[in-house]
C-alpha cells in the first residue's frame, strides 16, 4: 500500500535507493579490497620467492641446497599457513618444515624465464592456498641446472581477512545508511514546511480568519499560493452575485405576492371564501418558499466566508429569556448547561436562526422542561436541545431526517421548520439528527464541525 504521505514516500524511496546504492557500494568496496589484499600477499610472497631463490645453489652432493632460512616463523610452524618447496623437474628436495608429510603438486611445465606463475594447489587440512613458482637456474661446475621454487600462501588467510572486512564494512554502511535516511527525514521536513504553512494558511481561511492565503512562500509554491487566492476570488465574486440574485428574485416576486394576498382579500370580502383560501393557502407556500432559498443562499455565502465561531451560551440565553416572556398555557423551564467557552463556527444569526426555532419547537411541545446542552468533541461542536413533551414515534423521526418534512406541519407557528433548520446546519458542514431524549419527549442534536 502507497502511504498518502509525501514526506513517507520521499523517506522509502530514498532508503530503498540508500540501500541499493549502499548494497553497491559494499559489493564494489568488497572487490577492491580482495584485489589490494591479494596483490599485497603477492608481494609479501613474491620477497619470500625472490629471498629462497637468490640463496638457491647445487651442494657437493648433487643435490639443491637454499641457505638461510626465511624469517617469518609460519614457514616452521606445522601447517602454520606459509608453505615453500623447491626441487628439480618434479622431484622435491626442499621443504618448508609447515608441510611436514605434505607437498604441493608441481605444474606440468616450469614458468619460461623470469616470469613467476601463481595458480591454486590443495592445501594441508583440505584448505586451499595460491601459490608463486619461479624458475631458477643454478650450477656446480660450469654446469647449469634448472631448479623449481614455489612459495604457497593458505588461502584462509585472505579469507580471513576478507571476512573481517565485510563485517566492518556492512557495520559502517549500515550506520552511514541510518545517518543518510535520518538526515533525508530532516532535509525532506524542511523541504515540506512551506506546505505545511500552506495548510495553516488556509485553515486560516476556512475558518474566516483571513480572506485570502498569506505568507511568505518560495517560489515553487508562490504559482499555487496565486492560484488560490484567485480562485478564493472568483468564488467569493460568484456568492456574494448568486446571493444579490435571490434577493433580486424575493424583492421582485414581492409584487405578485402582494396583489394575490390583495385579490384574495377581495374575494373573501366578496363572498368568495373557497377560492380565497385557495389563493391565501398557495400564497403562503410561496412565501415559505422563497424565504426558505433565501435563507440557503444567505447561509451558503456565510459559511463559505466562515466569519469567527459564535459563542453559544449569550445566543441562547437571549433566546431562552426571549421565549420565556411569551404566553404559555403551562409554565416551561429553560436550563443550558453550556460551558462560556463553547462556540459554534456559524455566523450569529443563522446560529439564532437555527436554535431559536428548535427551542421554540421544544418550548410548545414540552411539558415543563427545556434542556440546551452545548459539548465539543473530536473536534467538533455538539448542541442538543431537549423537551420533556410527548415526543414523535419512531417511524416520524426517521420520515423527518428523510423526508425534510417540517415540524410546522405538525404544530401551527413553528417557524421555519426543521427543513430550514437543517440547511442551514448543513450548509456550514453540520448535521441534524432526531432521537429520543431520557427526558422523554424529543431530542435534536446539531453536529457542526
Amino acid at each position: 500500500m502507497i502511504p498518502s504521505s509525501l514526506r513517507a514516500r520521499f523517506t522509502i524511496i530514498a532508503a530503498c535507493a540508500i540501500t541499493v546504492a549502499l548494497v553497491l557500494a559494499g559489493f564494489m568496496l568488497t572487490l577492491i579490497f580482495d584485489g589490494n589484499i591479494r596483490a599485497r600477499a603477492v608481494a609479501e610472497v613474491g620477497d619470500d620467492l625472490r629471498t629462497l631463490a637468490a640463496n638457491a645453489r647445487i651442494g657437493p652432493d648433487g643435490r639443491l641446497v637454499i641457505d638461510g632460512d626465511l624469517s617469518d616463523p609460519r614457514f616452521r610452524t606445522p601447517y602454520g599457513g606459509y608453505y615453500w618447496q623447491a626441487g628439480r623437474d618434479q622431484q622435491i628436495d626442499l621443504k618448508s618444515r609447515s608441510l611436514l608429510d605434505f607437498t604441493i603438486d608441481w605444474r606440468p611445465q616450469p614458468p619460461t624465464g623470469n616470469d613467476v606463475a601463481i595458480y591454486e594447489r590443495p592445501a594441508p587440512e583440505g584448505r586451499r592456498m595460491f601459490v608463486l613458482e619461479r624458475r631458477v637456474v643454478v650450477s656446480r661446475g660450469g654446469t647449469p641446472t634448472i631448479a623449481r621454487i614455489v612459495v604457497g600462501l593458505d588461502q584462509g588467510e585472505l579469507d580471513e581477512a576478507r571476512t573481517a572486512f565485510i563485517q566492518f564494512a556492512a557495520s559502517s554502511l549500515a550506520a552511514l545508511g541510518f545517518a543518510l535516511v535520518a538526515a533525508l527525514w530532516f532535509a525532506t521536513s524542511a523541504s515540506l514546511a512551506p506546505l505545511r504553512a500552506l495548510r495553516a494558511a488556509l485553515m486560516e481561511v476556512h475558518l474566516g480568519r483571513k480572506t485570502s492565503v498569506e505568507g511568505r512562500f518560495p517560489d515553487e509554491v508562490k504559482p499555487l499560493v496565486d492560484d488560490l487566492n484567485a480562485l478564493l476570488q472568483a468564488r467569493n465574486a460568484d456568492l456574494v452575485t448568486a446571493r444579490a440574485r435571490a434577493g433580486d428574485l424575493a424583492h421582485g416576486l414581492k409584487t405578485p405576492l402582494a396583489v394575490l394576498t390583495s385579490t384574495a382579500r377581495q374575494l373573501r370580502e366578496a363572498g368568495q371564501a373557497e377560492a380565497a383560501a385557495d389563493i391565501e393557502g398557495e400564497v403562503q407556500r410561496m412565501s415559505r418558499h422563497v424565504t426558505r432559498e433565501l435563507v440557503r443562499a444567505r447561509a451558503g455565502v456565510r459559511a463559505f466566508r466562515r466569519s469567527h465561531p459564535t459563542p453559544i451560551a449569550p445566543v441562547a440565553a437571549t433566546l431562552t429569556r426571549a421565549l420565556s416572556a411569551l404566553p404559555s398555557p403551562r409554565p416551561i423551564a429553560f436550563e443550558t448547561r453550556i460551558p462560556a467557552e463553547a462556540a459554534a463556527p456559524m455566523d450569529e444569526t443563522d446560529l439564532t436562526e437555527v436554535m431559536g426555532n428548535v427551542v421554540d419547537n421544544a418550548r410548545k411541545w414540552a411539558r415543563g422542561k427545556v434542556l440546551i446542552t452545548a459539548t465539543e468533541a473530536a473536534g467538533a461542536i455538539h448542541i442538543a436541545v431537549e423537551d420533556d413533551g410527548p415526543g414523535l414515534p419512531g417511524d416520524a423521526l426517521s420520515y423527518e431526517i428523510e423526508r425534510g418534512r417540517r415540524l410546522d406541519e405538525q404544530v401551527e407557528g413553528s417557524g421555519f421548520g426543521l427543513a430550514i433548520v437543517k440547511d442551514l446546519v448543513e450548509a456550514y458542514g453540520g448535521d441534524l439528527t432526531l432521537t429520543r431524549s431520557p427526558l422523554g419527549g424529543l431530542k435534536v442534536d446539531i453536529v457542526l464541525p
